[in-house]
């Protein structure tokens, strides 16, 4: 019986650490290769997580963020164009891939912050902060 106490916290460690040592880190690489599945299945984001990165830059697309929502939700871009978020609220609010791999900073009201795309895909997203908050960014 105390060997099964001691395998099962051994096995209640290690998953532990495997949680713990994930990264919660959202910068990720600016140029990341699609993988040939991705390029052939446009309706997901390529393996491995998003090919997006935070963009200060004016962007071609423009996203209000108003009353906790996003305007448009469903938002359409091409492979390299910017995705502004304006936050035209009185909370913060940020612009997060729900799989994690990529996120705006936290934008605060009367600021912007940008994503930019390196693979085409479906890139289902939210606020952080405010998890109703929600909408798909689709990249051609």
């Amino acid at each position: 019986m105390r060997h099964r106490a001691l395998a099962g916290l051994l096995v209640g460690a290690v998953m532990l650490f495997a949680a713990c040592s994930s990264s919660g880190a959202t910068a990720v690489p600016s140029a990341v290769a699609p993988s040939p599945a991705a390029s052939t299945a446009a309706s997901t984001p390529a393996a491995g997580g998003a090919a997006c990165s935070q963009s200060a830059s004016a962007g071609q697309v423009a996203v209000t963020i108003k009353d906790f929502t996003f305007g448009p939700a469903d938002i359409q871009a091409k492979v390299g164009d910017v995705i502004t978020f304006t936050n035209n609220d009185s909370a913060p609010h940020t612009a997060t891939l729900d799989d994690g791999t990529c996120t705006t900073g936290t934008i605060s009201p009367n600021s912007s912050d940008g994503l930019t795309f390196t693979a085409a895909g479906t890139y289902p997203f939210h606020c952080k902060i405010h998890s109703s908050m929600k909408g798909t960014i689709t990249i051609s």
